[in-house]
């Protein structure tokens, strides 16, 4: 058998470090690692330490290699090959509050939750993830805020999280959803973002900069109960036909909301459609590109996957006239989308149309907004039976099929006597001129 570990001692300057060699069976796949020297002061119990002294700590240490690791946690010296899982928990969060400048520093065994948070978000934010200012709402106004001990979730180690820690995040959105503080799919989704945070930080395959602890805490923790779905408004064809045929209305801003109605398109992929995404001779369109309206340049639509699709008969003279007076290439639309969207409120009131479903919100019920309209068309087209279910969420480019089949639900509540789904167009919106009429 080989001589029993002792550690190692020595003086340096007015005080001694003491030397302890993790075994390799601590450290899978590496040798055998001396961890930096344990700071041990010249008065101990108001008196130097003798030799003897400095032996028996050696061997302690030695024997206890998880009394090292929390002194040098503590000490803010840890490095960084060490194992996260052989770390106190407790002495990480004594550590990062002794030593801010190791609890902001990325990478390390220190790093707190909020300095993760922040190294977190910039990476969705470069890999051209939308919603960044939801997501940091949801965790720099709210999760990380949470109290927990003697301090907030963001002053934690990310490394010291627990499971109990997670349920406490959790608790707080469900209190705040239940007082009306938060509403209720807000708090599911924000629980959510924090979530998706920590499956990140103890994702081994994924990015090699952001793996910080071998475990997920938040594994099969509870969130916030699933909010009801809330009912959308959306146009009843003749209140879409008076919009699109009111003359207080620029005729381009008519013509916009008829096609976000008749083609389906999220906002964001009308503001990027091209004539040569029009195919008028087959009725078909692709949709293949789409606009970041935070970061200002052209990108993949939502999902990542362009799709193409039939068009409605009604539409294809409005494009017909569109593509004409575009020349037949670049940008269908010559009107900025969001200003639309902005001001579809006061256009509502323009063409006088005052339904209470159309304006009011509840925490039930979603008014017609400019992103809506897609929803009107998707609507229209479940209820026009000329849809299946697989085909409309193929068009609507959704991921889940639950996602399409609010549609059909909603399809089943608009009543009777609404009229023809995708009517006809007006002759008004189909002139050639495209110049606006008095108005906005």
């Amino acid at each position: 058998m080989g001589r029993a570990r002792k550690g190692t001692w020595k003086r340096s300057g007015d005080h001694f470090l003491v030397y302890v060699t993790l075994p390799q069976s601590a450290v899978p796949g590496v040798k055998e690692r001396r961890l930096p020297g344990i700071v041990v002061p010249k008065g101990i119990n108001g008196r130097a330490p003798t030799d003897a002294d400095l032996d028996k700590l050696a061997k302690l240490y030695t024997d206890r290699p998880d009394l090292a690791l929390a002194r040098l946690a503590e000490e803010g010296r840890l490095p960084g090959w060490v194992p996260i899982e052989l770390v106190p928990r407790d002495a990480l969060l004594r550590g990062a509050t002794a030593n801010p400048s190791a609890a902001s520093a990325a990478g390390s065994l220190l790093e707190t939750v909020a300095s993760y948070a922040d190294r977190w978000l910039a990476w969705r934010d470069k890999q051209g993830n939308g919603s960044i200012s939801c997501y940091t709402s949801g965790l720099k106004v709210h999760a990380l805020r949470v109290k927990v001990d003697d301090g907030t979730i963001g002053e934690k180690p990310i490394a010291a999280l627990t499971r109990d820690d997670v349920k406490r995040v959790a608790a707080y959105f469900r209190n705040e959803a239940a007082a009306d503080r938060l509403a209720a799919n807000t708090a599911s989704r924000y629980f959510s973002y924090f979530r998706t945070m920590l499956a990140t930080a103890s994702d081994a395959d994924g990015d090699p900069d952001l793996y910080v602890r071998p475990d997920n805490p938040a594994l099969g923790v509870k969130g916030p109960p699933t909010p009801k779905k809330q009912t959308r408004a959306c146009f009843y064809p003749e209140e879409f036909l008076r919009f699109v045929a009111c003359e207080a209305i620029s005729i381009r801003t008519r013509r916009l909301v008829a096609l976000a109605v008749y083609l389906m398109c999220r906002l964001s992929e009308l503001a990027r459609l091209r004539c040569e995404d029009i195919d008028l001779a087959h009725e078909r369109i692709t949709i293949s590109r789409s606009y970041d309206r935070k970061r200002k340049r052209e990108k993949a639509p939502k999902n990542g996957r362009g799709r193409s699709f039939t068009l409605e008969t009604n539409v294809l003279p409005l494009l017909q006239v569109m593509i004409d007076d575009a020349g037949g290439r670049g940008l269908i639309c010559p009107i900025n989308v969001y200003k639309v969207s902005d001001a579809f409120s006061k256009y509502l009131d323009r063409a006088g149309l005052t339904r209470p479903d159309l304006r009011q919100r509840t925490r039930m019920h979603i008014p017609l907004t400019m992103h809506g309209l897609r929803a009107t068309g998707a609507t229209w087209a479940a209820r026009s039976g000329r849809y299946g279910a697989i085909e409309l969420r193929r068009i609507l480019g959704h991921q889940k099929q639950e996602t399409t089949d609010v549609y059909f639900d909603e399809a089943q509540l608009m009543g009777r006597n609404v009229g023809e789904v995708f009517p006809p167009l007006p002759a008004s919106l189909l002139n050639r001129s495209g110049k606006r009429a008095n108005g906005g």
